[in-house]
């Protein structure tokens, strides 16, 4: 405005003069498109993911923060590789991250070392992927005496690996299985089909080659009655404390993203989403990888009790001190009660349906 008119103000109405200032400044700065929107964004609360898992199960995360789905609803999230479960529990404690997207083998092993740390979402409720071997392997019978590879013990291909065995009615130690930490799926595709191993546990992403090249899949998890919590958000609890709107935001956040993968017309999106962050050489994984997103994610994103306990059966074999954790100790249903009653759920749901 012209100091002329500036000065006709009074004492008095200079509140009222500041007030147009600032929306006449604001206006010139968005008009010539100065970074001032960036500044606005880059103050919402920043939330670092990390995961450990290499497979389609964390396009949710990956998508969320490309289609700015999670800064929709007020957070700035940033997804991070963490390869090892006790790494990203160190981190988690030391606030380097504050949200983990991993297993109940973490979680319950870092409850059982005395740290704080709770389940609030489930991305993945349910068992899925290819228990696969290698060619000369006809039966579950032929694998006793055989080696079987995994990334890390307690993670999650070894859990899907040791829930595999225990469903074929074989048993490791008693059936002289050796159990073998080669690396992450790519890594495990590569030994099983140059002979290092006999059996792994793959994603339907990295088994469709080996599938095509006749290597028989002793066990589909996802056609198989088991009780199982995959990938899901934890936390410390002191963080759900001091940060509910934080963890709210985070919560309709998945869910829209949720949403936004099982909407046909985002089909492109999410494959090219695969594509990179797989690294991806063969675009029909990334469709194999979609196909299973449809039915593995579910907008019912609450934590599985079930599914959690029957995994610390499996850790308590090689620390008993799991045996000690109360599981409703390491899940805080909150987050899901105070999502599941907001009308924003409601409308997702209803939408969903139609």
């Amino acid at each position: 405005m012209p100091p002329s008119y500036l000065r006709r103000f009074s004492a008095t109405n200079r509140t009222h003069a500041s007030t147009h200032r600032f929306v006449a400044l604001f206006s010139f700065l968005l008009f010539f498109n100065l970074p001032l929107l960036g500044a606005i964004a880059a103050e919402l609360p920043l939330v670092r993911i990390a995961h450990g898992a290499f497979s389609e199960k964390v396009v949710a995360m990956w998508i969320g923060a490309e289609q700015g789905l999670f800064r929709k609803h007020g957070v700035n999230v940033e997804v991070i590789n963490i390869r090892s479960g006790p790494q990203t529990m160190a981190a988690l404690v030391s606030g380097d991250i504050q949200v983990a997207y991993t297993i109940p083998g973490s979680v319950v092993s870092a409850a059982a070392g005395g740290l704080d740390v709770a389940f609030f979402a489930g991305i993945v409720n349910k068992a899925d992927g290819d228990f696969i071997a290698a060619p000369t392997i006809r039966n579950p019978e032929d694998l006793r005496g055989k080696r079987i590879g995994v990334q890390s013990i307690g993670g999650g291909v070894w859990s899907m690996a040791m829930l595999a065995i225990e469903h074929l009615g074989l048993e490791p130690n008693r059936d002289k299985m050796t159990i073998m930490i080669i690396g992450d799926s790519p890594v495990l595709a590569q030994s099983l089909e140059s002979g290092g191993i006999e059996a792994t546990y793959l994603n339907y992403t990295h088994s469709r080659s080996l599938k095509e090249k006749n290597f028989p899949v002793l066990l589909d998890l996802g056609k198989a009655p088991i009780l199982y919590q995959g990938l899901a958000a934890a936390t410390r609890r002191g963080y759900l404390k001091q940060n509910p709107q934080t963890i709210d935001s985070l919560m309709r956040g998945f869910v829209e993203t949720i949403a936004f993968i099982q909407k046909p017309t985002n089909k492109e999106a999410v494959l090219k989403s695969l594509v990179k962050n797989l690294r991806l050489k063969n675009a029909q994984d990334a469709e194999i990888g979609y196909a299973t997103l449809q039915w593995l994610y579910h907008l019912d994103i609450k934590p599985t009790l079930p599914g959690i306990q029957n995994m610390q059966r499996f850790l308590a074999l090689s620390n008993p001190k799991v045996k000690t954790v109360k599981i409703e100790d390491v899940v805080d249903e909150g987050p899901w009660q105070r999502l599941e009653k907001s009308s924003f759920y409601r409308a997702v749901v209803a939408a969903a349906k139609k």
